[in-house]
């Protein structure tokens, strides 16, 4: 829910204009991202669905949505014009829109599927937000959506974000809730385990991972760890209820 003392969509925008610029060169994608885009494209690609209309609603740079576009007919929507500008020069074979998505006009009933990309943690409302999606899928369309794992984050060192930037980390079990009242949850995951806080001060132990490299390779701790939602980023795929 808006707090009074959230920013105003204009300082919101201005940091995602700084943040998108520097930190989404489409060149140079950091591991997270890429990862986090594999597990969205699977995913995508397990529904089997010929050419879906898809919307990346909060797209930034708009590189994600030039991935989706090779599954079908793809829009990106984001509040930062500029990027959104630079977005349409680089993927002309998707359609982009700048705007406030609580604000904009979204055409109902249109899209197979919604993919949300590490956004909710970051808007004013996050219930609303969710609407947003509800109304712009069509009755049984998917949403594939992405965010940072709240666990995660207490349990790690992660640098103060200025006031403009706004911060409602949530855990899986509070995912899901927004999503239920909507949503059918089909798959749930975690991926990229990190941390050295708590309980995970001993998970991501050094010492302990290389005891226990004598048993158990690393892709099987790994896996292990996302299994146990001990990743970074939580991902969730869900069906719009009829």
């Amino acid at each position: 829910m808006k707090n009074l003392s959230d920013p105003t969509i204009s300082e919101q925008q201005q940091f995602w204009e700084t943040w998108n610029a520097n930190m989404r060169d489409p060149e140079h994608l950091i591991e997270w991202c890429i990862r986090r885009a594999e597990a969205i494209l699977l995913l995508l690609q397990s529904l089997n669905l010929d050419r879906p209309r898809i919307l990346d609603l909060g797209c930034g740079t708009g590189w994600l949505s030039e991935m989706l576009a090779k599954f079908g007919l793809t829009t990106g929507v984001d509040l930062a014009e500029s990027v959104i500008a630079t977005a349409r020069a680089r993927y002309p074979n998707v359609t982009f829109f700048a705007g406030d998505i609580f604000k904009m006009s979204l055409p109902a009933n249109n899209f197979d599927v919604v993919v949300s990309q590490e956004v909710i943690a970051h808007v004013p409302d996050q219930v609303a937000y969710l609407d947003r999606a509800v109304h712009v899928l069509k009755p049984g369309g998917y949403l594939i959506i992405t965010t940072a794992n709240k666990f995660i984050i207490d349990r790690g060192d992660f640098p103060p974000q200025p006031p403009e930037h706004i911060e409602r980390w949530l855990t899986m079990p509070q995912l899901k809730r927004l999503l239920r009242p909507h949503f059918h949850v089909l798959r749930s995951m975690s991926i990229l385990p990190m941390g050295h806080r708590g309980i995970l001060r001993l998970v991501n132990s050094y010492k302990v991972n290389v005891v226990l490299g004598l048993l158990i390779s690393r892709q099987h701790r790994e896996a292990l760890k996302e299994r146990l939602g001990l990743g970074y980023t939580l991902i969730v795929l869900a069906q719009k209820r009829d």
